[in-house]
């Protein structure tokens, strides 16, 4: 769940428009708003059990090489729910890269497991690209995902979550800056932070950061923290938030600072979408 650094502030995947292919999309750079720090990385992460994360979905792109790039949650046996800028990062002339492909079942995102195509996606209407907001969509598989001990569907809870909710979260990432992914599913253990207390937190860290778009709406996103040195990070983007206590999603993995250094990682609010969940998932 490590990643590599040195965007600039809010370079949002734009060398994934510049070509008029995306068969190999560039890493999940876009969600972090600045990266400065070359040794920036999660060092919190711990590999997580075989089974325990049955509803983990790895996006890939790619025909004789598979290329990882986002995580994802199946709510349904033909829905995977993650990020729009994860789905936008895959989009090209009016329709998903053909190479798309999901992958259940598995730990490990480059084997085992088996492996959906892609029949269509939905993102939400109002996803606004350049700050990140209403950062959830939806990719329907071509045909059933078969479940099995290894691979479940996840319940969605559309309750408010308040702060204080202990919770997890697991990913694929870059293990070090600039090096290769973690060939193995972490997972962290965070914190849900009140939405004040949250707002307080990333409106200082944007004025550290020189990032002034920076900013939350907590009616529609949720953020969480750990300590420094634990957190989310690119690569991550699109996977589940889970109530530790129960199972429930309440949250997908979505945007936030330099990795791991002391600042909230925020997520979507999927209680905020239900009207929306409800009107798409197959």
């Amino acid at each position: 769940m490590d990643f590599k650094t040195g965007l600039l502030v809010f370079t949002f995947l734009a060398g994934c428009f510049a070509a008029p292919t995306l068969e190999a999309p560039e890493d999940d750079m876009a969600i972090f708003f600045d990266h400065t720090d070359a040794s920036s990385r999660i060092v919190g992460g711990t590999q997580a059990a075989v089974g325990s994360h049955p509803h983990m979905v790895a996006l890939t792109t790619g025909l004789a090489v598979r290329s990882f790039f986002c995580g994802g949650s199946l709510i349904t046996q033909r829905t995977i729910l993650t990020a729009a800028h994860c789905i936008r990062g895959v989009f090209s002339w009016g329709s998903l890269t053909s190479s798309l492909r999901a992958t259940v079942g598995t730990n490990r995102w480059n084997s085992g497991g088996t492996t959906y195509s892609i029949a269509r996606n939905v993102t939400h209407p109002h996803y606004v690209h350049n700050i990140i907001k209403n950062d959830i969509g939806i990719l329907i598989t071509s045909s059933n995902v078969a479940l099995n001990n290894l691979v479940r569907t996840v319940p969605i809870t559309y309750s408010v979550i308040p702060g204080g909710v202990r919770s997890r979260v697991a990913g694929w990432g870059r293990i070090r800056a600039g090096g290769a992914l973690s060939a193995n599913l972490l997972e962290l253990f965070p914190t849900t932070l009140a939405g004040s207390d949250c707002e307080d937190r990333i409106a200082r860290a944007a004025v550290q950061f020189n990032s002034p778009r920076a900013h939350v709406q907590s009616h529609i996103e949720i953020c969480t923290f750990q300590a420094t040195n634990f957190g989310t990070c690119n690569g991550d983007s699109g996977s589940a938030l889970l109530r530790a206590d129960n199972g429930q999603q309440f949250g997908i993995v979505s945007w936030g600072f330099p990795c791991a250094l002391g600042v909230p990682d925020m997520f979507v609010r999927i209680s905020a979408y239900q009207n929306w969940l409800r009107a798409n998932v197959v």
